[in-house]
């Protein structure tokens, strides 16, 4: 992966304590039922867009993911919520990222 992979998308790498206090708010915004809740102690966040409104996250299963946060600080009451775009890979959310870009 090239040093900045998020170059050329809407997303940049926050630094390490502010991709850990995301992980956090989004860890509190889980449901069960969610996606993501069975995976959440391999979830890491890579990146954030310029609002932290989309996060790109990692996990054991899916491999990667978009996440639309809602910011209320507890889970929803909706399994579904928050928002979540599953991608193959991060290389994969990556190439689409900049797909949807060029468009």
């Amino acid at each position: 992966m090239p040093k900045d992979p998020f170059k050329s998308t809407p997303f940049w790498r926050p630094a390490e304590e502010e991709r850990a206090s995301l992980r956090s708010h989004l860890l509190a915004e889980l449901p069960p039922g969610h996606v993501l809740f069975t995976h959440r102690e391999t979830l890491e966040v890579h990146a954030r867009d310029k609002n932290a409104l989309r996060l790109v996250i990692t996990c054991k299963d899916p491999a990667a993911a978009i996440v639309h946060m809602t910011w209320t600080g507890r889970p929803p009451m909706a399994p579904f919520l928050p928002e979540t775009e599953i991608y193959p890979s991060l290389d994969g959310l990556i190439s689409a990222l900049i797909e949807k870009g060029a468009e």
